[in-house]
C-alpha cells in the first residue's frame, strides 16, 4: 500500500467528525472539476448538476466507511461519480422519451459541441477518457490524475496522447 500523506489522513479524520469547514474546502476544491468531468462523460449539463450533488450527499453518508488504500479522496469521489453516471445512464434508457423541450438560440452551438466531444469520448477506453476529461475539462495535473488513477505519471502522459490521437481521427472521419 503506498503511504498517505499526513494531510491526506488529517483531511479524512476531520471529514468523519463532520468538521464544516474540512467539507466545504473538499466540495470547494473538487465539484467544479467533478462536475466539468461528468458534462464531458454525459455532454448533458442537467445530468453533470444531478451527479455532482449525488457525488457529495454520498460522500458524506459514507465517509466513515472510507479506507486509505494508498489513494486520494479524490479518487474515492471520482469512483463515486464513475457509480452515478451509470445509475444515470440505466434510467435515461428506462424512460419512456416525452417532447423534447425547444433550446434557446445560443445553447444550441454549446450542445451541439458537448454531444461531439461525449461522442469521441464515447470511443476510447475507460481509462483513456477518464484521463483526457480530468487533465483537460477538470484542470488536473498529470500527477493528481496518475495518484487517483493509481498510474505512473508517464502512463497517464501515454493514455492522454492517445486519447487525443484517436478523439482527432474520429473527429476528422465525421
Amino acid at each position: 500500500m503506498t503511504d498517505v500523506p499526513d494531510s491526506e489522513r488529517e483531511l479524512v479524520e476531520k471529514l468523519r467528525e463532520l468538521d464544516q469547514d474540512a467539507w466545504a474546502a473538499l466540495f470547494d476544491e473538487h465539484q467544479p472539476r467533478i462536475w466539468r468531468y461528468v458534462l464531458a462523460r454525459t455532454g448533458d449539463r442537467q445530468t453533470a448538476d444531478d451527479v455532482t450533488s449525488q457525488v457529495f450527499v454520498e460522500a458524506l453518508e459514507s465517509i466513515h466507511r472510507f479506507q486509505h488504500r494508498g489513494k486520494p479522496v479524490l479518487a474515492w469521489l471520482f469512483r463515486i461519480a464513475r457509480n452515478h453516471m451509470g445509475k444515470a445512464f440505466r434510467t435515461r434508457k428506462r424512460e419512456v422519451a416525452g417532447p423534447a423541450p425547444e433550446p434557446a438560440a445560443e445553447d444550441i452551438a454549446v450542445t451541439l459541441d458537448s454531444i461531439i466531444v461525449a461522442e469521441a469520448l464515447a470511443t476510447l477506453t475507460r481509462d483513456q477518457a477518464d484521463a483526457v476529461v480530468l487533465r483537460y475539462f477538470s484542470g488536473y495535473s498529470t500527477r493528481e490524475i496518475a495518484q487517483s488513477m493509481g498510474k505512473s505519471e508517464s502512463a497517464v502522459y501515454s493514455l492522454q496522447i492517445r486519447a487525443i490521437g484517436s478523439m482527432r481521427r474520429y473527429l476528422l472521419k465525421g
